[in-house]
């Protein structure tokens, strides 16, 4: 869908990204060749597509299934019952998987800072991803599991929980996400919704700027001319891409 809304051909764009195995940002700039830069109004009607979806009832009755989900759950968004599905499979069938056997230490955490599940909380289904990769021997060794940085603080202090207690609860019992939410939600003492707005709203709009800024155009081997904007979460997800982008063929 969105390679029709963008005006690409499906065959040429699928052609290009096997052929040439473009890293994200260089995809980026072959799709501004292609077709030009999309314009605000085309991004907006977009991505408020993609935010506000909801599933046709078959396909929430099918991935209810697949997660055990009371019928009575009340989640319909898309994008949230799409990404709880992924989480699911990826735990399942990848985690202890002999695909990743010759990956030890090499995965990068692919889910962003932005995704949440059915708490709603920013933020924690990665820190959930990323101790479990460490758990397992596969977390890349740049990318610390529950150390600083957002993962202590929607652990501590939005949520209000005990960091190590987290950490043995995720390395022992190595649960499922929709398992570790309901931990969560057993260790909370109090009504959070305001706190994990904030919170939420401060994820979703902070920036990075100096060292920090430099830091990942110099990780992208790129310089900073301006190109990329300062949200945290977009800098963030694009150094992700490209570390597993360039793991991904490091292998091959």
């Amino acid at each position: 869908m969105v390679l029709d809304r963008l005006g690409l051909d499906k065959a040429t764009a699928l052609a290009h990204i096997h052929d040439q195995r473009p890293d994200y940002l260089t995809f980026e700039n072959w799709v501004v060749e292609q077709v030009g830069t999309p314009t605000n109004d085309v991004s907006h009607e977009w991505n408020t597509f993609i935010s506000n979806r909801i599933h046709k009832q078959e396909k929430i009755d099918d991935i209810y299934g697949t997660l055990s989900f009371a019928q009575d759950a009340g989640i319909t968004s898309a994008a949230i019952l799409n990404q709880l599905e992924d989480w699911h499979f990826w735990y399942e069938r990848d985690l202890d998987g002999s695909e990743l056997a010759g990956r030890k230490g090499t995965v990068v955490p692919l889910v962003s800072s932005l995704d949440y599940g059915s708490l709603g909380v920013c933020q924690l289904p990665r820190t959930w991803h990323k101790v479990l990769l460490e758990s397992a021997g596969l977390l890349h060794v740049d990318y610390p599991g529950l150390g600083g940085g957002l993962d202590r603080r929607v652990v501590v202090d939005v949520l209000g929980l005990d960091r190590d207690e987290v950490i043995e609860h995720l390395t022992t019992v190595r649960p499922s996400y929709l398992q570790f939410e309901s931990w969560v939600r057993e260790h909370l003492n109090s009504d959070l919704s305001g706190p994990i707005t904030e919170w939420n709203e401060f994820v979703r709009n902070r920036d990075h700027h100096g060292e920090k800024r430099a830091d990942i155009h110099a990780n992208l081997g790129r310089p900073d001319d301006g190109s990329l904007p300062t949200t945290a979460t977009v800098l963030n997800q694009v150094e992700d891409w490209h570390f597993a982008h360039g793991e991904l063929y490091k292998a091959d």
